[in-house]
């Protein structure tokens, strides 16, 4: 290649690129990029998120969690039980400290006794009605422990709930949860149980 070649090749390549970045950049500028989330997106993260809200919440029940129920309430929360109510985080805490023991009596008392089986919260149903930064979730709720580890699970306890709930800061939070046992529920709690 001569030296004039050379110098035309390289001044049609120049050329080229810029005419390549000068069309990349017209059509950044042209493009539209979506500058908010579509509804039916959030939509969707929302419910998602309530959905893992309750997962979480429920795994409270299992006796290796912390049983931190209260971080899932508003300040100003609800708790409805069986007919037993519970306002504001000090009473919601109190109501748990009476349902939720220390666990000590469901140790074995040999080292080589077989372990108690544990109970599982399963959550079925659920349907949640989203209105802004407030939710509605109702579903059914069923109780299953097995006696021991080694003898078959059974449903000890189920029932339904609706509980409303509210975007804080981000979180959302119960507002307003009513649980209500459809079969199995413990003999000293009938007093409360609500007359239909």
């Amino acid at each position: 290649m001569t030296p004039h070649n050379v110098d035309h090749y390289t001044m049609k390549l120049k050329f080229s690129l810029l005419a390549i970045l000068a069309a990349l950049g017209l059509l950044a500028a042209c493009s539209k990029a979506p500058t908010t989330t579509p509804p039916e997106l959030t939509t969707l993260m929302e419910r998602t998120a309530i959905e893992e809200f309750f997962y979480d919440y429920y795994a409270q029940f299992r006796p290796d969690s912390k049983h931190d129920f209260v971080s899932f309430f508003a300040e100003d929360g609800r708790l409805e039980v069986n007919g037993m109510v519970a306002n504001g985080i000090e009473e919601i805490k109190a109501m748990y400290g009476m349902v939720v023991g220390g666990g000590k009596e469901n140790e074995p008392k040999a080292k080589d006794a077989i372990p108690k089986g544990v109970s599982e919260m399963m959550l079925t149903n659920m349907k949640i009605d989203l209105q802004g930064d407030k939710a509605v979730a109702t579903f059914l709720w069923h109780s299953i422990k097995s006696d021991l580890l080694t003898t078959e699970g059974k449903i000890t306890e189920y029932g339904r709930e609706r509980t409303e709930l509210v975007k804080q800061e981000g979180r959302w939070l119960i507002s307003n949860r009513v649980v209500l046992t459809e079969g199995g529920m413990p003999e000293a709690l009938l007093k409360y149980y609500p007359k239909q």
